[in-house]
């Protein structure tokens, strides 16, 4: 994790604000996960991810 953040906050610009660094550490941990639970099968199929975007409407 420490690695992680690390890598996050280095890529950021010296004008990111706290909330910028804790934004993108958000979206790489959700980016992560999302190639972890596709690897496992475990992410939507289109047509389910499409049904839940009907719901959104």
């Amino acid at each position: 994790m420490k690695e992680l953040v690390m890598e996050v906050t280095n890529s950021l610009p010296d004008t990111a604000t706290f909330d910028d660094i804790i934004e993108a550490i958000y979206i790489r941990l959700k980016i992560e996960e999302g190639i972890k639970d596709s690897q496992i099968n475990k992410g939507l199929t289109t047509d389910e991810l499409l049904e839940e975007i009907e719901k959104w409407k």
